[in-house]
C-alpha cells in the first residue's frame, strides 16, 4: 500500500502518525521544528486523509494499520525508523515497537488504555462529534470557527487551546471526521480490538497531555503498569492533539525521545 506522505528534513527518520479520522498534516506545526535535526515522514494512515482504502473485509483491529506501515517502511528503504503517533497513531507506534520493527516509539495520548466506562466515552464523544458536524457545510463550518468562543465550543474536548489553531487548518483537518472514510464506523462499533500492545525492547517514550478530555490522563495509569519501561510524561497545558497546543514542547519531546542513549 503506497501511503500518502510529506518528507522534509534530514538526519534519522522520524515516522509520524495521526489520529482517527485526522491527516497527516495534523504535524505540519512540528514537522518543521523536527526537520532541523531529522528526516520527517508524516503519513497518512490506510483510510484517512489521501492514503488508499482499507481491504475489504476490515474488521476495526489495529493490526492492519501496523502492517501497512511496516510495508511502507519497506517500500520506502527505511530501516526501522523512529515512530511517532498521536491517539489511534499513538497506539500503532507502540505496537510496531513491540513488533521490534521500529528504532524508538513515541506516543502522544496513545488510544486504547481505557476502562470500559472511557472506552464508552471516545466512542460517544466521537460518534456525536460526527453527528454534530455531518449536517454543516464546509463554508457554513469555516464561519463557526473563525469565532473564537464557537471553535472553543466544537473543539475543547480534542484541543486545551482552540483559539491558537488557523480556522482554515482546522476546518480541512475536521473534514475527516464530517465525513469520515469507511472504516470509521468499524473502529468505533470495535474499539474493543484496539488491545493493549506487549512490552517492547526499544525505547518507548509517552506524553499525555494534562488537559486532555478524549482520553483523560487518568489512563496512564494502566499504561504504566503494562509498559512499565516506558519513560511517561505529562505535557502541561495539552489536550488530546498536543501538536496543536504546542509544537515546539513536542518537539522539544521527540527530538530527545529521538536521540541515542546510552547502553
Amino acid at each position: 500500500m503506497d501511503l500518502a506522505h510529506t518528507r522534509t528534513g534530514a538526519g534519522e527518520p522520524v515516522l509520524l502518525l495521526h489520529g482517527i479520522t485526522h491527516r497527516r498534516q495534523g504535524w505540519d506545526l512540528v514537522a518543521p521544528l523536527l526537520a532541523r535535526e531529522r528526516e520527517v515522514w508524516a503519513v497518512d494512515l490506510p483510510d484517512h486523509g489521501e492514503s488508499p482504502d482499507l481491504p475489504p473485509g476490515y474488521t476495526g483491529d489495529i493490526g492492519p494499520l501496523a502492517d501497512a506501515v511496516e510495508a511502507f517502511c519497506r517500500a520506502q528503504g527505511l530501516e526501522r525508523p523512529h515512530v511517532v503517533g498521536n491517539s489511534l497513531g499513538g497506539l500503532v507506534a507502540l505496537e510496531l515497537a513491540a513488533r521490534g520493527t521500529v528504532r524508538s516509539a513515541t506516543a502522544l495520548s496513545p488510544a486504547g488504555f481505557w476502562s470500559r466506562t472511557g472506552r464508552l466515552w471516545a466512542r460517544g464523544v466521537l460518534g456525536g462529534a460526527h453527528a454534530l458536524l455531518a449536517p454543516i457545510p464546509s463554508a457554513r463550518l469555516r464561519q463557526l470557527l473563525a469565532t473564537p468562543v464557537l471553535r472553543t465550543a466544537l473543539l475543547g474536548l480534542l484541543l486545551a487551546h482552540p483559539s491558537r489553531m488557523d480556522p482554515d487548518q482546522i476546518t480541512a483537518d475536521l473534514q475527516g471526521l464530517s465525513h469520515p472514510r469507511s472504516s470509521f464506523r468499524t473502529m468505533l462499533a470495535h474499539l474493543d480490538t484496539w488491545t493493549i500492545p506487549a512490552r517492547a525492547t526499544v525505547p518507548t517514550t509517552v506524553g499525555w497531555g494534562a488537559r486532555d478530555l478524549l482520553l483523560p490522563r487518568g489512563q496512564s495509569k494502566r499504561l504504566r503498569r503494562a509498559l512499565p519501561d516506558a519513560a511517561v510524561y505529562v505535557l502541561p497545558g495539552c489536550g488530546h492533539v498536543p501538536m496543536g497546543d504546542d509544537p515546539a514542547l513536542v518537539a522539544d519531546l521527540v527530538l530527545a525521545a529521538t536521540r541515542p542513549r546510552p547502553a
